[in-house]
């Protein structure tokens, strides 16, 4: 039977801890100041070295990309390019870029910076885990002060909702060479509605408003400058402190709420809720195939089949989310039922069998004289510290000592996008497209974000077939077949589709859920303070 603990007596002292550094930033604020709470921080924010949310969240608010996303995650408009051409063959294309933006310390924008931001997180030396994102380049290159020339290999139909990801950020080539590598790390000189403030890591970050703005994106009524002068992203891990914040008004904004709380949270009169049309941010463990414990694929098959979603989704995140019975969320953009997996405790057990584990005097499988006991690496956070328990139940209950280690969130994501050692990792995975999360399985983005060490000459062709296909019906077919390779080898053990839920104190308007790479707030341009 699993259980789960609420926090409200556990947690209690570390609120009280919390609650008192929250209201600190709220009483240093002035009214025209919002306070923000979110679980993690970011290990920096270099837009091409980093992948995490904590760090896109605040990257789309300091820069900006050449186009945006409406919030359907589809829908692109202007932003630093006002227009743009394709070529008939897919392969050019040619932006026109604003002539009024200017960089927070005054430097005009111009095409060479953008051709610098989108080659460096291309380039080799960058080894950017996100370097997928910009298609197979040919060349960028600035063919005028504000005409930028990109040019592809090969057609990419995604490339214009890959660049507007903070990824795709415009940054400074001059501060770039100035701070070497420390950009990203103590400043960055972006074009965003918002300047860098003050970063302390693992407490808070603070922006303050960019008054040259103008450019807004039209996804929002208020173009720029920001209506708010400063906006505090402050990182509390407790899940008790962020209900006491938003319930006592200490904190103005959250949708990292626990979903233990959700339902409370709901009906708290002095709050209100937005969720986004679109958001997809799913939950699952990956199993790296290069591995002794996880090479296998039946042994992966059996660790996928003994792990039961439903009741997971039920107790662990008490109903607020969706059961992940594929690594797809299904409403996406060319889900496919093919990829779907089952919990299944006896074919588990036999596939084991089968592949020459068998059980030991403790119920723990051996072979060859070596425990099976594959090592995974995740972020210490409560929630994921409970939900890996009851993993390592499911996974006890067919003879899998799963070992767990549950360092600090950003110290995890460190490990799993760099260590060779270990088995297995967990993670939440944002994504628009199911082409965008499948290219995870692609050999050329090994290490990162292909963390699963998948090799295949298959999946590579079609994974490539689905980037340059000029029809939807060709784009589905290839990214369909993927999604049964995933499922049918085990690269990865889907567990839920999880909800975003962004909850805001009445003294906030405009709060605006948007979703993109789940991130609740995008430029900020519409929050107000009401008077």
């Amino acid at each position: 039977m699993i259980t789960r603990r609420t926090g409200a007596k556990a947690g209690l002292a570390a609120a009280a801890l919390l609650l008192g550094r929250a209201g600190e930033a709220a009483a240093q604020a002035n009214r025209d100041s919002v306070n923000i709470l979110v679980r993690n921080d970011s290990v920096g924010f270099d837009p091409h070295k980093v992948t995490g949310r904590g760090a896109a969240e605040i990257l789309f608010m300091v820069t900006d990309t050449l186009v945006a996303l409406e919030d359907d995650q589809k829908t692109v408009h202007p932003l630093l390019a006002k227009s743009w051409t394709i070529s008939p063959d897919g392969t050019t294309y040619t932006f026109q870029l604003r002539e009024d933006v200017t960089f927070h310390n005054g430097k005009p924008l111009t095409a060479e910076d953008v051709a610098f931001s989108l080659s460096r997180l291309v380039a080799p030396e960058t080894r950017s885990p996100a370097a997928w994102r910009a298609g197979s380049v040919k060349s960028i290159t600035a063919t005028g002060r504000h005409t930028v020339e990109y040019v592809l290999n090969r057609p990419y139909n995604e490339l214009l909702l890959q660049l507007a990801q903070s990824f795709g950020a415009i940054i400074d080539k001059d501060e770039v060479a100035a701070l070497g590598n420390e950009f990203g790390s103590r400043a960055l000189n972006g074009t965003g509605p918002f300047r860098w403030g003050e970063w302390r890591p693992r407490d808070r970050f603070t922006l303050t408003r960019n008054d040259a703005y103008r450019w807004g994106p039209a996804v929002y009524e208020n173009r720029g400058p920001a209506q708010v002068r400063q906006v505090v992203w402050q990182v509390i891990p407790e899940e008790s402190a962020i209900i006491a914040a938003m319930q006592t008004g200490a904190s103005d904004i959250t949708y990292v709420a626990p979903e233990w709380a959700v339902e409370g949270l709901k009906r708290d009169p002095r709050l209100t809720l937005a969720e986004p049309r679109v958001s997809n941010y799913s939950a699952f463990l990956g199993l790296r195939t290069n591995r002794e414990m996880t090479s296998d694929f039946r042994v992966r098959q059996a660790m996928a089949m003994a792990v039961n979603r439903q009741e997971l989704v039920q107790r662990l995140w008490f109903g607020q989310a969706g059961i992940a019975e594929s690594y797809i969320n299904p409403g996406t953009l060319d889900y496919s039922d093919q990829g779907k997996v089952r919990t299944d405790r006896d074919a588990a057990n036999r596939l084991l069998d089968e592949a020459g584990w068998t059980r030991g005097a403790d119920g723990i499988r051996v072979k060859d004289g070596k425990r099976l006991s594959p090592e995974l690496i995740a972020a210490g956070t409560p929630g994921w510290r409970t939900r890996l328990e009851a993993i390592q139940g499911y996974m006890r209950a067919v003879g899998i000592e799963l070992r767990l280690l549950l360092p600090e969130p950003a110290a995890a994501m460190s490990r799993i996008n760099a260590s060779p050692d270990y088995d297995a990792y967990a993670l939440f995975q944002p994504y628009g497209t199911a082409g965008e999360a499948l290219m995870s399985f692609h050999s050329r983005n090994i290490p990162a974000p292909n963390r699963v060490n998948w090799r295949d000459a298959e999946t590579d062709a079609l994974l490539d077939a689905g980037q340059v296909a000029l029809s939807e019906a060709e784009r589905a077919d290839a990214y369909a077949k993927v999604q049964r390779i995933v499922a049918e080898k085990a690269l990865v053990i889907p567990i839920a589709h999880e909800k975003l839920f962004l909850f805001a104190n009445r003294r906030v308007s405009g709060a605006k859920v948007h979703g993109i790479y789940n991130c609740g707030i995008y430029k900020g341009l519409d929050l107000r303070i009401g008077r």
